[in-house]
């Protein structure tokens, strides 16, 4: 068979580079833990819509979006009209939201071919369902389907997968036909000023993740334009570098030293005489310090929602990148897991950080948690000499090369290690001392009786 290299590349999809955006919605690698890239309750762009498990989703979102239309009008014309409106409005940026995905959703995952009409339909369906969603949120309408237990939570999870979005940019444009006072038909009465949609989703993972990000963190917050997708919303917010960065050292070959690629594990960090303890006054969990042999690490919960969502996290910071200049940039969550992969290789690691209350594993057990930070740092990858723990690698480096603290470290472990033993220690150095000091009189009083 002759292959018509021109047919085939006349029909290549309009490629990211030519609209000037670039890739934001990724594939992750296939030889990862899948289940913690995969949607369990709903699916949300392209990669997953075909998905059996998914398709009970499928009715409640056409629901959805007929609330849309019906909460931005009062009659079937002006829902008709809304709805030409948001079909106007995806169709327009169908070129743009295609060029989004860097596997081409010309395909489903059923190998059918999917023209333009499904992709939009996709985009308006999938689109008007996240935006309802918050929009009910928001409102305090509850939907009964998320009274069930689970339901919500995984929700909540599926919304911040990195294979499982749709751009913003779409989200915005129904958001605005939503909210839209046009001539006509479409005008509605006067109603108070309606908050930006990014506001809205910020508060709601907000009260989800029990936090609220802090004033300079909402300050800062990217224009909406700029954002990409949920997730991506969700890291601007959530995932901020400390607020006081260990000082970095040259980069190696400009006058420093190359700092360590590797830590040793939280077992044989406590050999050398380390100690882990919470850090306090503050919640940011990459807040991380080392000085005088003490390791500071805020407190984590590890659970099933968290293995997701870290895994989820670092999967975008893998995608997103750096420039020249900063190649870490933005990579401040894929630099902590790494950490926390060296610090946890076995149960007895989990153990250490669990009686250090540096850790809170909600997992089954101390296997799973170790399981759990062993596979996050498959797919991590850092810039060993320019990330923002390396001046942590390598003052942790510099104390474990030091004999004193690791003698004193075998010292409290052998002999001071419980109350009995620091007992017949204490015993023991008594009897040691007692003796020594009748050692020395008997010779002292033997040398004067010979001089006598």
């Amino acid at each position: 068979m002759r292959v018509n290299i021109e047919t085939m590349l006349e029909h290549l999809t309009t490629p990211a580079a030519r609209l000037g955006d670039g890739y934001s919605i990724y594939r992750v690698p296939a030889n990862v833990d899948r289940k913690h890239y995969e949607p369990r309750l709903v699916s949300v762009g392209p990669y997953h819509r075909s998905k059996h498990h998914l398709s009970a989703m499928e009715d409640r979102k056409r629901l959805y979006l007929l609330r849309f239309l019906d909460d931005g009008g009062e009659s079937g014309h002006r829902r008709g009209l809304l709805l030409q409106d948001c079909i106007d409005r995806v169709r327009e940026l169908e070129p743009r939201a295609r060029a989004c995905y860097f596997e081409s959703p010309a395909t489903g995952d059923d190998g059918e071919d999917d023209d333009g009409d499904m992709f939009v339909e996709m985009l308006l369906l999938d689109g008007c369902f996240v935006v309802q969603f918050f929009i009910q949120w928001f409102s305090g309408v509850a939907d009964p389907i998320f009274n069930v237990g689970w339901n919500l939570p995984l929700l909540h999870t599926d919304l911040l997968m990195l294979e499982n979005q749709i751009p913003y940019f779409i989200l915005l444009a129904l958001y605005d036909a939503y909210t839209h006072d046009g001539d006509g038909d479409l005008a509605r009465p006067a109603r108070r000023p309606k908050p930006s949609l990014t506001s809205i989703i910020t508060a709601y993972f907000s009260q989800k993740e029990g936090r609220q990000p802090a004033a300079t963190e909402t300050a800062q917050l990217q224009e909406e334009d700029d954002i990409d997708h949920l997730l991506h919303l969700y890291h601007s917010t959530f995932v901020k570098p400390p607020d006081h960065l260990p000082a970095r050292r040259h980069r190696h070959g400009g006058g420093g030293s190359r700092p360590p690629r590797t830590i040793h594990c939280a077992k044989e960090l406590a050999m050398h005489g380390v100690r882990f303890v919470p850090k306090v006054g503050t919640s940011n969990i990459l807040d991380v310090a080392f000085h005088d042999g003490v390791f500071e690490i805020p407190r984590v919960a590890v659970d099933d929602s968290t293995c997701t969502r870290f895994m989820n996290l670092a999967a975008f910071e893998q995608c997103r990148g750096g420039d020249a200049e900063t190649p870490a940039a933005g990579k401040h969550l894929t630099s902590y897991v790494v950490l926390m992969d060296y610090l946890i290789n076995t149960a007895e690691d989990v153990v250490i950080l669990e009686r250090a209350d540096v850790m809170e594993n909600n997992l089954a057990n101390e296997e799973a948690a170790a399981a759990f930070f062993n596979q996050l740092r498959v797919c991590s990858y850092i810039d060993y000499d320019d990330h923002y723990l390396a001046p942590v690698y390598r003052d942790v480096d510099a104390f474990c090369r030091r004999k004193w603290p690791k003698y004193k470290a075998k010292f409290r472990r052998d002999y001071l290690n419980s109350p009995w033993a620091i007992v017949g220690f204490c015993f023991a150095t008594t009897f040691a001392v007692v003796t020594f000091f009748n050692t020395i009189v008997n010779i002292l009083k033997t040398f004067f009786h010979v001089l006598h």
